[in-house]
């Protein structure tokens, strides 16, 4: 163990302390949990981050399309205070947060509430007080936030590093201590290969089963096409040089994705969540001169829009439709039984 790594832990001492004493008053009771009338799932991760959760969250709400459903998420790095029912056509992602506007663009409609609100017991007040029926409530980013009761615990952890082999910050990125985990009815391993072998299934449920009894799926990532200004979908051409432009955790498996498909293309990575400058945008622009189109995820898409960069250029700008799938239908069909059953 070399001398950072120590260093490294002795920091990470704090905040494991913190968290741990925080989730003991909860177990004891002495810090409260609201219960609500609705049913809740909350999905959410051990890691700061990247783990694919606005996919998973449209994959539940999918699920639910005949539901009235409500996804409650805090709205990270919006530009505003205090609770928001999103309206598409109104509010912004700078007012709203950059994925809760993504998931309102997606699912908007009378049978969908974007609920913006760093207090989720507000926001199920709220949801509980509404005009209109909520038949589920979807917790966005809700592992840590205890104050609510869920009837069912999702946990996400990455395949390309799962929580157990992470160390609390800022040894690693979890938010909390790996025993955690037996907080979750559910773990889904993301961003898995699309030819993961039941034996390296068999693995991880092994290691994950050290620290938790959850119920443990397995996911992959699902390129789905472009999506152009006219809300088609179109394939990528690979007769065609694409600049990619990306703000989030992680955008290796999109260059894996588009280098196996032999698709010619030049990237540009921003933090996750990046708030685009006008230098910024400049050197987009500047940047596309020699290219046939810009490609960027629907997150990041949801700020440049609120940019001039649409319109000054001439070529268009692309989003990359991305979902998920599970590894097989068995798998598929048991965990929709278990989330559907909420509802029985």
């Amino acid at each position: 163990m070399n001398l950072i790594t120590i260093l490294l832990q002795i920091l990470s001492s704090p905040y494991r302390l913190i968290t741990s004493l925080r989730n003991q008053l909860f177990n004891i009771g002495i810090l409260k949990t609201y219960d609500s009338s609705i049913p809740v799932i909350s999905i959410g991760n051990l890691s700061m981050g990247g783990t694919g959760k606005t996919p998973h969250v449209a994959y539940l709400i999918e699920q639910f399309f005949n539901k009235n459903t409500a996804v409650i998420s805090r709205g990270y790095k919006r530009k505003s205070n205090g609770l928001i029912e999103g309206d598409h056509q109104i509010h912004t992602a700078h007012e709203l947060g950059d994925e809760p506007m993504e998931l309102l663009q997606l699912f908007h409609g009378p049978k969908f509430k974007m609920i913006v609100e760093s207090s989720r017991k507000k926001a199920l007040k709220y949801l509980e007080a509404h005009r209109s029926k909520t038949d589920l409530i979807i917790l966005d980013d809700g592992f840590q936030h205890r104050h609510v009761r869920r009837d069912l615990n999702i946990l996400l952890t990455d395949y390309n590093k799962p929580f157990f082999e992470d160390g609390i910050v800022p040894l690693g990125t979890l938010r909390e201590s790996k025993g955690n985990a037996n907080r979750a009815d559910i773990i889904l391993v993301t961003k898995c290969p699309n030819n993961i072998t039941e034996k390296i299934q068999n693995d991880f449920s092994s290691q994950i089963s050290n620290y938790s009894t959850a119920k443990i799926f397995f996911t992959t990532v699902e390129y789905r096409g472009l999506i152009n200004s006219n809300e088609e979908l179109e394939q990528i051409d690979n007769t065609k040089k694409y600049l990619l432009i990306t703000g989030i955790a992680n955008p290796q498996p999109i260059y894996e994705y588009l280098a196996e498909n032999k698709i010619h293309f030049a990237a540009k990575k921003y933090s996750d969540h990046h708030n685009f400058s006008k230098k910024e945008i400049q050197y987009i622009i500047k940047k596309s001169e020699n290219c046939d189109a810009i490609i960027t995820t629907e997150k990041d898409w949801m700020r440049l829009k609120e940019t001039n960069l649409p319109s000054a250029i001439s070529i268009e700008v692309l989003r990359l439709s991305i979902g998920i799938k599970f590894v097989n239908s068995e798998q598929d069909n048991t965990f929709n039984k278990l989330t559907k059953s909420l509802l029985d």
